[in-house]
């Protein structure tokens, strides 16, 4: 079966990693560099708590909120939003998006592929109404969030409910995901499961590209 579906994790996928952007983030507000905690992959002998992450003793969205904790304690502004998180990709004259990313989703859809943003902490992170009103939203045809079901990736339950609000079967999707756990995830529902490299996300899309025909 040809797949026809196309699963985008956000943060890290769609948009860059708080890693890759948070230099900038502390450069436009004049603030130390290091004021934000942590660069994971790119932090020069290794960031410790990402380790813990990888090793299942810290989840994805601990590790970042308490990175963000960190940072606010250290100075950075809020900016009014409830949390860093939100106030570093929502930072004016900054640009969190990936064009690969984008450019994978017009392609996808020019060519019938339905698409889908399958995602833990999207709209918790960044909020709903700024979600909608990016120009990249129109870009999916389905929104599944564990913010809004409750069902995180990588519990078998989440890969179950979207392959439902997608409406095709498991084996017609592609998901790319940055995560190894959330992307072998989707390998045990059977679904085509992509991991994305943060250092060399290109490679990602392109096999993604490949799996779709595109």
């Amino acid at each position: 079966m040809s797949p026809a579906a196309l699963l985008l994790d956000v943060g890290v996928v769609l948009l860059k990693s708080a890693w890759e952007i948070a230099d900038e983030f502390e450069r436009l507000n004049g603030l130390a560099p290091g004021t934000i905690p942590g660069r994971g992959p790119f932090q020069a002998g290794g960031d410790p708590l990402w380790d813990r992450h990888l090793a299942g003793e810290l989840t994805e969205r601990d590790y970042w909120l308490g990175n963000a904790e960190v940072a606010v304690a250290n100075g950075a502004p809020l900016h009014g939003h409830p949390q860093l998180m939100r106030a570093i990709f929502q930072q004016p004259g900054l640009d969190p998006v990936r064009p690969e990313a984008v450019e994978l989703l017009r392609r996808a859809r020019g060519a019938g592929v339905r698409t889908a943003i399958f995602s833990n902490e999207l709209m918790d992170f960044q909020g709903r109404e700024w979600v909608i009103n990016q120009p990249w939203f129109e870009l999916f045809d389905v929104v599944v969030d564990a913010s809004e079901i409750g069902i995180r990736k990588p519990a078998p339950e989440a890969y179950a409910a979207v392959v439902a609000a997608v409406g095709i079967p498991a084996e017609a999707m592609v998901f790319v995901d940055d995560n190894p756990a959330y992307v072998d995830g989707g390998t045990r529902a059977g679904i085509r499961s992509v991991l994305l490299d943060v250092r060399k996300p290109a490679e990602a899309f392109a096999e993604a590209a490949a799996h779709l025909g595109l």
